[in-house]
């Protein structure tokens, strides 16, 4: 219906131009027209009777706006998909280009231009240094104190009859003011203690005492609130009590010390209800697993980052850089050269997909929504969490275009990603947690871009 033509205005860019005479709009609307006037009333006429210029004035304008949106559509990306021009954005229009207004009752001559950003020809150079994969070191050692730490915490307190005080234990004491009124029996716990205090407690036996001057030096990290509140339990019309001066005398009740769970059968049940973790080593396996899980997948993205970055600064190639800069100005967030990395990453990224043959499958999609749901979820998947559950749930999210657009995309990008690393050398970095921590911290603070003052 349109005449089109284009042309090349660059390396990377080019030109589009539809022409729409009025007369093919004006038969266009008719027949359109015709086909409303069959499914609608009008008061006056027979249904499918209406004369074309009372349907124009009655609702021309209400089918015309949409059947002229649709029919550009189908013109430029016919013309498009039909000389396989390669784009690498969608069609920008003419902003400078003067289009005069028509309307059902007033068609004229409609001409239309847009400016093309063509995808680069060139051959993909794949880096050849090495990348650093940060992996969570999960030695002998790291997994003897998460096993120690579960014990502990499935472990039970018992009262220590005989023997001195030890580093862990848990003490009844009583406060009482050095020739005064103030009371109180609470508990303290050694590894919470000062080291003065612990040093002077350690090794005792109930029934010893020590005299402090200050309460607040009890505690790590003491305060007069907290002494008022929990060493002396006072009520809150005695919360303004000075206790300057004052000192106390802490004396032992009892003793009594946490003795870690045993590694049997009830302690695996515990663990695990399923039933999958019966031995020691096993339990080693789903520690290790589990404590690795999240530091590994960082790691992958951290190596997946400087593998990208590599990439976009390996390969030059020209790119619609105006255009692009058009398309951007209105960008408040990111800065054109953070723009301008994401479409040449794009552009890299389609061409290994293209090469290597790369397809998204519904499976992909699947299991990126997944493990949405499960990031969400906190890790765990509950026992309703059931396959079926799972599918009606994708099933809704993919009905949601923004969703899935989003799913399929980061679902790609994994892909394509895990062929990259394929590809390329990476050397294994075993961290501890807190090395981990720090080199996330560092890595994120390294490569996060400024945001520019408004």
């Amino acid at each position: 219906m349109a005449e089109v033509t284009y042309e090349k205005t660059g390396p990377v860019t080019g030109r589009i131009q539809l022409n729409f005479s009025k007369e093919e709009l004006g038969k266009k609307l008719n027949e359109e027209l015709k086909k409303e006037s069959k499914r609608v009333n009008i008061k006056g006429f027979r249904r499918g009777k209406t004369p074309i210029s009372a349907l124009r004035k009655l609702m021309g304008n209400q089918v015309f706006g949409p059947l002229l949106d649709r029919t550009i559509q189908e013109e430029l990306f016919g013309y498009i998909e039909e000389n396989e021009i390669r784009l690498i954005f969608s069609p920008i229009p003419d902003e400078e280009e003067q289009v005069e207004q028509i309307s059902a009752t007033n068609i004229r001559d409609l001409k239309l231009s847009y400016d093309l950003g063509l995808e680069p020809e060139f051959e993909l150079s794949m880096p050849e240094q090495s990348f650093d994969k940060y992996v969570l070191d999960t030695n002998e050692e790291f997994l003897d104190e998460q096993i120690e730490n579960l014990r502990k915490q499935r472990g039970e307190s018992k009262e220590i009859e005989e023997g001195p005080v030890g580093e862990e234990d848990i003490l009844d004491v009583t406060i009482q003011e050095v020739d005064g009124e103030l009371s109180n029996s609470t508990k303290l716990y050694v590894d919470n203690l000062n080291d003065d205090i612990k040093s002077q407690l350690i090794g005792q036996n109930a029934g010893a005492s020590i005299t402090v001057d200050d309460l607040t030096t009890v505690e790590a990290n003491g305060t007069e609130a907290n002494v008022k509140k929990y060493l002396l339990e006072l009520d809150e019309d005695a919360q303004d009590t000075d206790l300057s001066g004052k000192s106390f005398t802490i004396t032992i009740d009892k003793i009594s010390r946490l003795v870690p769970a045993e590694l049997n059968e009830e302690f695996f049940i515990q663990f695990d209800p399923t039933g999958e973790v019966t031995t020691e080593e096993q339990l080693r396996e789903r520690l290790a697993a589990n404590a690795a899980e999240g530091f590994n997948a960082q790691g992958i993205s951290m190596a997946n980052f400087m593998i990208q970055r590599a990439l976009v600064e390996g390969n030059d190639f020209e790119v619609p850089t105006e255009l692009m800069k058009k398309m951007s100005k209105d960008d408040k967030k990111n800065s054109f050269e953070h723009f301008e990395r994401g479409v040449r990453w794009m552009l890299i990224r389609n061409k290994i997909a293209e090469a290597k043959e790369i397809e998204l499958e519904y499976e992909d999609v699947r299991a990126e929504a997944l493990e949405n749901l499960m990031r969400m979820l906190g890790g765990q998947r509950p026992d309703f969490l059931t396959d079926e559950f799972l599918d009606n749930y994708i099933q809704n999210m993919l009905k949601d275009e923004k969703q899935r657009e989003e799913l399929s995309s980061n679902a790609m990008e994994k892909k394509i990603m895990n062929a990259i690393r394929a590809d390329v050398t990476l050397e294994e970095k075993p961290l501890s947690v807190d090395e981990f921590n720090k080199t996330i911290k560092e890595f994120n603070e390294a490569n996060t871009p400024e945001q520019e003052e408004e």
